[in-house]
């Protein structure tokens, strides 16, 4: 991980013993009085009662991610917009917790000066770790009025949050944090996302009327859900077991408690499943790099496991490999199919460093995968689920060939049963003309899953975990599939 990202890892510590931390939504439980390394005298409880909202950053001398969230200016610039040089609605104080480290370091630590250029208050003193229940560094506090404490880790860097958690402006007020994200998929796919809200009102909040639109059809919930001030909470919208079409899904937040919001206030999530279908035996793959292109190899393969192409990077010549010829690239690669039993392509995105494709900016292009058909046309353009990963990512596509080989000629008729089916699945095959057949079963990636059976009218399925499946049979002119439901 590599501070241009703006990715932070907290670094756990032992502390005399470990704390879990202060849940967000629960009160301070004591004060903090001390004095900062200036002399001036320091007094929590004192400046909510005065009816300011104060930040807290517990941090140590040696720890990396302390350092990089320090250097980012992030607390200077709220110290000096909302502190008492600007509109004094907070108060900003850093605590060098770690008793095990002398306070010369503020000065003189491995990474440098810990106080040059800060105007907020310094304070070295590790006895507040108990009251502020300190389990790991850095830690990061909102501490409101009413003494209501939001720990902010995970929202360091959501300039939105910050002003809304310090400075609510509504009784009510909910913001969106993880959203829904848009995916591709072969034959079948299944929705189960659920997006998340977090209250930063003053207010908790009891229930949501929502729309869940899918494909333009809507439906309305009403979800009772308590949602705690400073709490995050799951939006709970059905979950879509199986279909085969692109799709479109939609979540809109429209009322809370029973308040309709404005257009411009409603909370809105969106995501497609794209089935991209190729119906051509060649197609072109675009692939967009990110800043750190040496990180990042790609391998496309079909159902049956061949491998169809492979790619890696060069590494640039900045610091962890950064930058050169490589990054912030777009190439184009030409696919051409020469087995016509393809029914899906996967291609397989890996990153060594478990960060995804996210090192750009506006000013670069965005990193993913296009597929483009012969005619130019985009069956799937880049998506955000594309370089928004960790360590591996897969893309799929799905192929209706006309020299595949599932345009079967001498099979009139293919029939399975039960369906649902628990050991046993029967097969019925009217053939046009008679012919040796074999018959075997793939999952809903393409991959076998069952030994060959040759002029059978069954085959047995009871070892096969619960799930979709597709039972294939083949003759030397092609194979005819049908999907079940192993239960």
């Amino acid at each position: 991980m590599k501070p241009f990202l703006l990715i932070f890892t907290l670094i756990f510590t032992l502390l005399g013993s470990i704390n879990a931390q202060i849940k967000s939504g629960a009160l301070l439980e004591g004060n903090i009085v001390t004095t900062d390394i200036k002399g001036n005298q320091i007094d929590v409880f004192k400046y909510l009662d005065e009816g300011k909202t104060v930040v807290i950053d517990v941090f140590a001398t040696w720890c990396g991610p302390c350092w990089s969230f320090h250097t980012s200016g992030f607390l200077k610039n709220l110290h000096n917009q909302y502190g008492p040089g600007g509109t004094d609605q907070i108060r900003v104080i850093a605590i060098e917790a770690d008793g095990a480290t002398a306070e010369g370091t503020l000065y003189n630590s491995s990474f440098g000066d810990w106080t040059a250029g800060v105007p907020y208050s310094i304070v070295n003193d590790h006895t507040f770790n108990s009251i502020l229940k300190v389990a790991f560094f850095p830690t990061l506090y909102i501490i409101r009025p009413d003494r209501r404490v939001m720990e902010m880790g995970d929202y360091r860097y959501d300039v939105d949050i910050w002003q809304r958690a310090m400075l609510p402006v509504k009784e009510k007020d909910l913001i969106p944090t993880q959203g829904l994200d848009s995916k591709t998929f072969c034959n079948n796919a299944a929705f189960t996302q659920k997006p998340y809200v977090l209250n930063l009102g003053t207010t908790p909040v009891a229930n949501m009327n929502v729309d869940f639109i899918r494909n333009g059809e809507v439906q309305n919930l009403n979800l009772q859900r308590a949602i705690g001030i400073f709490e995050e909470a799951q939006i709970s919208v059905p979950t879509i077991n199986q279909f085969k079409e692109t799709t479109q899904f939609g979540v809109v937040v429209k009322k809370i408690d029973d308040k309709e919001l404005a257009e411009n206030e409603q909370i809105k999530f969106d995501a497609t499943y794209l089935r991209p279908l190729v119906q051509q035996d060649n197609y072109k793959i675009k692939f967009t790099t990110d800043f750190y292109p040496g990180e990042i190899s790609w391998l496309l393969r079909d159902n049956k496991q061949r491998i169809i192409m492979e790619q890696k990077y060069n590494p640039g010549p900045q610091q962890w490999g950064g930058g050169g010829a490589d990054a912030h690239a777009t190439f184009t690669y030409d696919v051409l199919l020469e087995n016509t039993d393809i029914t899906c392509l996967t291609l397989l995105i890996s990153d060594s460093e478990g960060d995804g494709m996210t090192a750009f900016n506006a000013s670069n292009p965005t990193p993913g995968v296009e597929i483009i058909a012969p005619d130019g046309t985009v069956l799937k353009p880049k998506m955000e689920d594309d370089y928004r990963y960790s360590t591996t990512k897969s893309i799929f596509s799905a192929f209706s060939l006309p020299s595949s080989s599932e345009d079967v000629t001498d099979i009139a008729h293919l029939g399975i049963y039960p369906n649902p089916v628990t050991e046993t699945l029967k097969l019925a095959i009217d053939f046009k003309t008679e012919s040796d057949y074999k018959v075997f079963v793939t999952d809903m990636l393409g991959r076998q899953v069952t030994p060959d059976v040759y002029n059978a009218g069954f085959i047995q399925v009871g070892h096969l975990q619960q799930g979709l499946y597709q039972v294939n049979v083949q003759t030397k002119n092609g194979v005819s599939t049908r999907t079940f439901s192993k239960i």
